[in-house]
């Protein structure tokens, strides 16, 4: 049986789009699972404690794939999501905001990876909207390509 983490999660996260209009995501694996396929997914993460969503986001970018930018050069929230997911064992409600971030050049950037992180993510590539809505490959947020659109 899993555990479950009661708590509600809540994440801050970003669309990174290039002028082509394409969005960066990042691949994982669950280490709990390693014959469950890899997941695409949006760079970001869990709110800390005194955090804003926007800080939040800005600080996993920064962890994630290196962009430093300041937390209200984000903007807006233009998206949300409420999902319950199974990851490393242990089931989750998550709350998240999004965010847009315009950039050319973002890179997995593993030396800001935790350990768990560092399990889990394995690449990064930018993706169409074509793309996104033709795959078979699991994309999180599952309304990711409603959200581009």
């Amino acid at each position: 049986m899993d555990a479950v983490d009661t708590s509600i999660r809540r994440v801050g996260r970003v669309l990174i789009r290039n002028r082509a209009g394409e969005v960066f995501l990042l691949r994982g694996k669950d280490p709990g699972e390693p014959d469950r396929p890899a997941f695409w997914f949006t760079p970001g993460g869990k709110i800390d404690p005194g955090e804003t969503a926007q800080e939040a986001a800005a600080r996993e970018l920064q962890e994630e794939v290196g962009i430093s930018v300041d937390p209200a050069a984000l903007g807006d929230v233009i998206g949300t999501e409420d999902v319950t997911y199974r990851f490393n064992g242990v089931s989750y409600r998550q709350t998240g905001v999004f965010f847009a971030l315009s950039h050319e050049n973002p890179q997995l950037h593993t030396d800001g990876l935790n350990a768990l992180e560092a399990q889990t993510i394995d690449t990064g590539r930018w993706w169409s909207l074509a793309e996104i809505l033709a795959t078979e490959e699991t994309i999180y947020p599952e309304h990711l390509g409603q959200m581009l659109k």
